[in-house]
């Protein structure tokens, strides 16, 4: 006989979210809760009786599909927002996906990692649950007076054929890397030499203030708004400045706010060739030099 001691783990201590079509990876320490519940196709169970007696039973079982999850988390990230609920992240704030048109949603793995405890509280392991191919729902909004907002964002996990519902790993230590912490960045606070700076061709032009901003002639492609398709680095070394990267909600202007910028040095501001949105080509390139003041 075998005697099962159980492991004793809690807390939600990291939460992790990668786009998988973007391949972006966010990590955020401010879940509170996660539910997570079996999406299953129900079997069935056909049953032979004559009068009393039952002469046999043909039954088939539930099958696990997927998990419905819903998680809910103390702050407000707008980069949750974008991914699960489906718009898009602005210069000021977030705009929800059009009404009356379908959303195609992202699809994304969710990783919630909790900690196995010892008698004394200490930390021994982690444990990392993994849904893969999520797709978010319109999020719900709650709101009471004399309280904090705690936003619920939900989800439904559908794995692909020959996939498990579920993946759990033990882990010595939280994952590190290539992530974007999802809490709010950008100052706008920059300055440059000649308050504003130009630049433009046939497809882009580009204003630097206090922040960074491309206004393109057509649309573009929202999921090539990325930090390494719009990149402000220095002209010296090629140093990359952390910031915020946003479109707004007619795909035509981008949007850098930088985190912190030193004064007195020469930057530029680079967008890459982007798709369109109409698939119709891609853009032209352009780079603009400034001094921060």
């Amino acid at each position: 006989m075998t005697e099962l001691e159980g492991m004793p783990i809690a807390n939600i201590v990291l939460g992790e979210i990668i786009d998988e079509v973007t391949q972006k990876t966010y990590i955020f320490d401010t879940a509170d809760k996660a539910d997570v519940k079996p999406d299953l196709s129900a079997g069935k169970e056909d049953i032979l009786r004559v009068k009393n007696r039952i002469i046999a039973m043909n039954r088939t079982e539930d099958i696990c599909i997927g998990y419905d999850i819903k998680l809910t988390n103390n702050t407000f990230p707008t980069e949750l927002m974008a991914i699960i609920d489906g718009g898009i992240i602005t210069s000021d704030g977030y705009e929800g996906p059009e009404v009356g048109k379908v959303i195609e949603r992202h699809p994304f793995t969710l990783n919630l990692y909790s900690e196995e405890k010892d008698y004394d509280s200490e930390t021994l392991q982690y444990v990392q649950f993994a849904f893969k191919h999520n797709k978010g729902k319109p999020v719900e909004f709650k709101f009471e007076d004399g309280k904090f907002f705690v936003p619920e964002f939900e989800s439904h996990s559908r794995p692909k054929k020959g996939e498990k519902p579920v993946y759990i790993k033990f882990l010595k230590q939280l994952p590190t890397g290539d992530t974007v912490p999802v809490t709010p960045t950008g100052t706008g606070d920059m300055a440059v030499v000649g308050g504003t700076v130009t630049q433009s061709n046939s497809d882009v032009g580009v204003t630097v203030t206090s922040n960074v901003k491309w206004t393109f002639v057509k649309a573009i492609n929202q999921d090539d708004v990325t930090a390494g398709n719009f990149v402000v680095k220095k002209k010296s070394d090629s140093t990359v400045v952390t910031g915020n990267v946003t479109i707004d909600s007619t795909k035509k202007i981008v949007t850098f706010i930088p985190t912190s910028v030193e004064k007195g040095v020469v930057y530029i501001a680079e967008a890459k060739a982007v798709n369109l949105l109409d698939a119709s080509g891609t853009t032209t390139a352009i780079l603009v030099e400034f001094t921060t003041m």
